[in-house]
């Protein structure tokens, strides 16, 4: 499945942290939210059309951990917030800018073609 949208940090109770997703065009649902995953293709562009990133998502879950308050638990964090993954090669905060901005727009592509 190939999608187009814009890119998101999306966050709501339970998820544990910001969780790396895409908005499809038209009006925001959840049946037009998609998240990202390990294995899936993705080309990030710049409102000028600049290719910021095109790739398969590899995901770095050491990068950026940090101990949790009160739990201990070591999460990865990047710009304040509580994230899952951080793709390969990429610093947190850095990745994270292309998601929290929702200014850069997305083609994903799901690693499973039947999702």
């Amino acid at each position: 499945m190939r999608v187009e949208g814009t890119l998101f940090g999306w966050f709501e109770t339970g998820l544990e942290g910001t969780v790396w997703a895409l908005q499809m065009d038209g009006e925001p649902s959840y049946d037009r939210l998609f998240v990202i995953d390990e294995g899936d293709h993705l080309i990030i562009t710049s409102p000028n059309q600049e290719v910021l990133f095109s790739g398969y998502i590899e995901q770095d879950t050491d990068a950026g951990k940090a101990a949790r308050p009160f739990t201990g638990i070591l999460q990865p964090q990047a710009k304040g917030r509580w994230i899952h993954w951080t793709q390969k090669g990429y610093k947190p905060d850095d990745w994270a800018e292309l998601f929290l901005s929702e200014k850069y727009r997305a083609i994903l592509t799901k690693k499973d073609e039947n999702t």
